[in-house]
């Protein structure tokens, strides 16, 4: 699941790291997201982070204001470049395939894109 990515968050927090962050979190529906309240934290407690979670799923009933659509939705909307950026990825084949190529589509270089297929 997402432990890679937990284990940079909490290196982060643990070292003080001074780097904007930003998690995009794709779920189908609310009820798949989880640790919310650590993700919001993070956002309060370490330097220049974001939490982005997106539906894919989110129906009307949801009441879901968020982001919706998957994870490379999100990021061919909301990341104004690649420039000076590297990318940490884990999740299924077809996500983290489409995730990879919006954002060597923004200008993130392959090389700089790491990532976890499961």
């Amino acid at each position: 699941g997402i432990a890679p990515i937990l284990s940079i968050l909490n290196y982060m927090v643990d070292h003080d790291v001074k780097r904007k962050a930003v998690f995009y979190f794709g779920a189908k529906t609310p009820s798949d997201l989880f640790m919310l309240d650590y993700f919001k934290n993070l956002e309060e407690t370490l330097y220049d982070f974001t939490f982005v979670p997106t539906l894919s799923r989110a129906t009307e009933e949801h009441n879901w204001t968020g982001e919706q659509g998957r994870v490379n939705n999100a990021i061919e909307k909301l990341l104004p470049d690649g420039e000076h950026k590297e990318a940490y990825l884990c999740g299924n084949e077809p996500m983290i395939d489409s995730v990879k190529k919006a954002l060597m589509e923004k200008g993130i270089p392959e090389e700089l894109i790491y990532y976890d297929k499961f």
